[in-house]
């Protein structure tokens, strides 16, 4: 079962708890990265790296002008589980890392819908990753005097990579790494669980709208009365207007603010071509998806595109599935690998 991790308090105090309770996870954790990104990169004093991937983009500075209190909590992972703080920091810059390399290989990719139903929406999607990150799946419970209660999918170290608050508002998220990037911008992990800080989805589409981002991004934000689909990059927030349900994977389907060397990398690569491929399965059943039941048991098909194996999709796999029912008792529930290879798991609110 995933392991669970109560973070709450002020900043420093989760950050704390994030760190001394994976203390181990997140060495191992690290030691995983930084020998996948030895092989490949070439590098040879990893810890250099870390130094000069910060200083040549400004997004960790950002950070810490425009949510310092999520700059403070990743201060205080680092220190909770002993790690250099530029590590950690490193480590949380993963989308931002996919551009920075600008490794021939093909990146991750996750497959996203949001559904209405007869109580209100579901939300849910795969969230694909490199697969060092295998085993190092973790659920944090978040809360605080800054915040309402969040319940994130991370991994250990990271301060989030999608969830669910207490204000009912989930969020999920598709890298599009074809949209033009900025090294002074928010990093996707900030951004996303800034958005999840707010007890509103006006609010967190506000909080989008306003961000400077760093990397292209697709968030899409649901609450039971509704979802708004936001395409983030360097040039702004492109709303996707669409009819129900939404059906998202890693190619912009309302952005232009496309970067043509970065659209010509990822097409020799092959990622385009998986996400054309992920949308289109998905739109072919779409007419299947009327509940909560039925979308898990979407991405519950082991022989769906969308479940990704690092075997056959360049390195990277499903790290995790997650299905978010938005209503009148908002609930979240994780599957952590592959389709078939574990329980999902609802991970409950703490009662005050």
């Amino acid at each position: 079962m995933m392991r669970i991790i109560d973070c709450f308090g002020p900043p420093a105090a989760r950050g704390h708890a994030h760190g001394e309770s994976l203390r181990a996870e997140i060495a191992e954790s690290l030691s995983r990265w930084e020998e996948a990104t030895r092989s490949a990169t070439g590098i040879s004093d990893f810890d250099a790296y870390c130094a000069r991937f910060l200083e040549e983009t400004d997004c960790l500075a950002h950070a810490a002008q425009v949510v310092p209190d999520l700059h403070t909590e990743l201060a205080a992972i680092a220190e909770g589980a002993g790690q250099p703080f530029a590590r950690i920091a490193a480590y949380n810059l993963m989308d931002e890392q996919w551009w920075y390399d600008t490794a021939d290989t093909a990146p991750p990719g996750c497959s996203l819908v949001a559904v209405p139903t007869a109580s209100g929406h579901v939300l849910a999607q795969n969230m694909d990753l490199p697969a060092h990150m295998a085993g190092s799946q973790v659920a944090l419970r978040l809360g605080g005097p800054d915040m309402p209660q969040v319940l994130a999918l991370s991994s250990a170290g990271l301060i989030g990579l999608l969830g669910l608050n207490g204000a009912g508002l989930g969020i999920g998220v598709n890298t599009l790494l074809m949209l033009h990037h900025d090294r002074g911008g928010l990093p996707v992990a900030f951004a996303l669980r800034h958005a999840l800080a707010a007890r509103s989805r006006e609010e967190a589409a506000q909080r989008l709208r306003g961000a400077h981002h760093a990397s292209g991004q697709h968030y899409a934000l649901v609450t039971r009365d509704g979802f708004t689909s936001l395409e983030c990059s360097a040039g702004g927030c492109a709303p996707f207007e669409t009819g129900a349900p939404l059906l998202h994977t890693n190619h912009p389907l309302a952005s232009r603010d496309i970067d043509a060397n970065a659209q010509t990398r990822l097409e020799a690569a092959g990622f385009n071509a998986s996400s054309h491929r992920r949308l289109d399965w998905l739109r072919d059943h779409a007419d299947q998806l009327t509940g909560a039941a039925e979308v898990q048991a979407l991405f519950d098909d082991a022989d769906a595109p969308l479940c990704m194996r690092a075997q056959t999709n360049g390195g990277s796999a499903t790290f995790a599935s997650v299905v978010i029912e938005l209503t009148e008792a908002p609930a979240i529930r994780l599957r952590q690998g592959i389709a078939g290879g574990a329980e999902w798991q609802e991970i409950p609110f703490v009662q005050a």
